[in-house]
């Protein structure tokens, strides 16, 4: 059942582009990055029970590792977005080392710390990052320029990415996660390595924000400190609780409900945005703890009993 599932999403997703306007297919492209830096950041909150309120920092790292590889140094795209899950990876490697000494609230402010840090660095380093003035012109190769072509890749490159995280909560590592997030305490004396399980997580789910992050460099055509800043850190945490943190595929339900907000409704009224965001989230917070995943679950449960 489940495979046939993800053969409908591919049909559906192999099909569909080309049958939608080249705004839709942006804003469908930009879906599935969002997407995955927000299941990427999940692989964190909600299945290892740590709240990151700096993620952004490997989103901006992937990003700018790619920009400047490309930009710079030469490189052709793909090497250059090959390499920026690496970059942002090893730089979560040396904050997680840290960061996941800590927990709950300290947990949290410290990773924010570190994200306010690399904004820092890369504000400031004008020689290598542009300062504030960013990195322009760093578009996709001719073959990848058209919207759709790069939509099409962002899909695929994406759709690994996620079956890949899929697999990896499948694992014995997951499932270890899981028993971590729960009870920390009781997951040592079974003799799981509670800190290294905690920081294997956060240097695979800072990978995976670094391809995000380099996926959207070429989706933008530039990279900008913003990337790296507060705001940024918050969209993974705002998709993913819209969606359902409880969920493997809440992130994906949330992208999709969070870009529609940010689509239509910023664009008709851009002062309100932030208000028509925080009254959305407040909503699925008291009303769906579990978002719109858990809200399909309930009403999938309750259909054969109606019936």
């Amino acid at each position: 059942m489940r495979a046939a599932r993800w053969l409908v999403a591919i049909a559906v997703l192999t099909v569909l582009p080309p049958l939608l306007p080249s705004f839709l297919v942006v804003v469908m492209t930009e879906i599935a990055i969002v997407a995955l830096f927000a299941t990427a950041f999940n692989l964190l909150m909600g299945f290892g029970g740590m709240v990151s309120f700096g993620h952004a920092a490997y989103f901006a790292l992937g990003a700018y590792a790619a920009a400047i590889l490309v930009k710079q140094a030469g490189w052709p795209m793909l090497l250059g977005l090959a390499a920026a899950p690496f970059a942002a990876a090893a730089g979560a490697l040396v904050f997680g080392f840290f960061i996941v000494r800590l927990t709950h609230t300290y947990f949290a402010m410290l990773s924010l710390a570190f994200a306010q840090i690399v904004f820092t660095v890369i504000f400031k380093w004008k020689t290598l990052t542009g300062g504030d003035d960013g990195l322009l012109n760093v578009w996709p190769p001719a073959w990848l320029k058209s919207p759709l072509a790069y939509g099409y890749f962002t899909l695929a490159v994406t759709g690994l990415a996620i079956l890949a995280m899929h697999a990896i909560v499948d694992s014995p590592f997951g499932y270890a996660l899981r028993a971590i997030r729960e009870n920390p305490r009781r997951a040592r004396f079974i003799g799981v390595n509670v800190r290294r399980h905690q920081l294997q997580a956060f240097v695979l789910s800072g990978f995976f924000s670094g391809l995000a992050g380099g996926l959207f460099a070429f989706f933008n055509g530039s990279v900008f400190p913003d990337f790296a800043y507060l705001n940024k850190s918050f969209e993974p945490l705002v998709v993913a609780l819209l969606g359902g943190v409880q969920s493997f595929f809440g992130p994906l339900a949330g992208a999709v409900g969070f870009k529609i907000l940010e689509t239509y409704i910023a664009r008709q009224w851009p002062v309100y945005w932030p208000l028509f965001l925080g009254a959305a989230v407040v909503l699925v917070v008291v009303a769906l703890p579990q978002g719109f995943v858990g809200l399909l679950q309930r009403r999938a449960w309750r259909t054969p009993t109606a019936r």
